[in-house]
């Protein structure tokens, strides 16, 4: 299924959302959302695997890929969310799929607890809701995220493209072929080499402030029927883990072999168990 280039800019928030969009305009809505540092890219086989009966929207978050930043100084999940949201709404979606790797399945747990009544069914891959932290945390996740948001870090430049991508490997459990198809969208030219196009705040990831408790309640107000999609290396090893499963009130699981970026190493048994979920198959 052949996807081509996608760009908006959102008439509440003004940024500019670019992505790939694949199928038929009047087909089965479907989102995808990616993961921390990631883009659009990450959904490529899963898009090229998908069938010609579905409206398919791999976006790249704000301040990834070839997206804006978040204009917020403090980049808060809900800031995402509200993004994600005003897009459906701009697309005109009523209702729609979702599914959502890593940070984009933190954001799909949010916007699926914020308006269950919309999300069709929900695809969590080795995520469940965003990072929680005790308030004690929160100040100095904050305190460090502000402190890059003021300063004038910038990314570093890499001689060639191969060094980028050697770079992104060692960042986490990620094998080359992955990285490197992320690497081709997340990359721009500056003198002397090559740097990263994502917002240069994200080096700290996003900021947790949420508590546990806050949010097992919003996991508790999806409706959808959810599919998580668990790795065998799963990334999903703390604690509270086993309590945010049990918070969603139709939750399924199925583990396939893979890494955190499971639907990238190993496609083929994961769109199979998401298209026999979504009733696409």
């Amino acid at each position: 299924m052949g996807a081509e280039e996608f760009a908006v800019v959102l008439p509440r928030s003004g940024i500019a959302l670019r992505g790939k969009r694949s199928g038929r305009p009047d087909g089965v809505p479907v989102l995808c959302l990616h993961g921390w540092l990631d883009n659009c890219a990450s959904f490529d086989q899963l898009a090229e695997r998908m069938p010609g009966t579905v409206d398919l929207l791999a976006v790249d978050l704000p301040g990834h890929g070839l997206s804006d930043p978040i204009p917020s100084a403090t980049c808060h999940y809900l800031d995402y969310a509200a993004c994600v949201l005003e897009l459906v709404q701009d697309l005109g979606w009523q209702n729609f799929h979702l599914i959502g790797h890593s940070l984009g399945g933190a954001l799909s747990s949010l916007v699926a607890g914020l308006h269950p009544e919309k999300i069709l069914r929900l695809v969590l891959l080795d995520a469940i809701g965003p990072l929680s932290a005790s308030p004690a945390d929160t100040v100095e996740a904050m305190a460090g995220y502000l402190t890059t948001y003021l300063s004038d870090t910038a990314h570093p430049v890499y001689p060639s493209r191969a060094k980028a991508v050697k770079a992104r490997v060692q960042l986490a459990d990620i094998l080359l072929d992955t990285a490197q198809t992320l690497v081709e969208r997340g990359l721009r030219e500056v003198p002397g080499g090559y740097s990263w196009r994502h917002d240069v705040r994200l080096k700290r990831s996003i900021p947790r402030t949420f508590t546990e408790d806050q949010v097992r309640a919003f996991l508790r107000t999806i409706t959808a029927p959810t599919l998580l999609v668990r790795a065998e290396r799963t990334a999903l090893v703390e604690s509270f883990y086993p309590g945010r499963i049990d918070s969603v009130p139709d939750l399924r699981t199925v583990t396939v072999p893979g890494g955190h970026h499971v639907h990238m190493e190993n496609p083929v048994p994961v769109t199979n168990a998401v298209l026999e979920f979504l009733g696409l198959g």
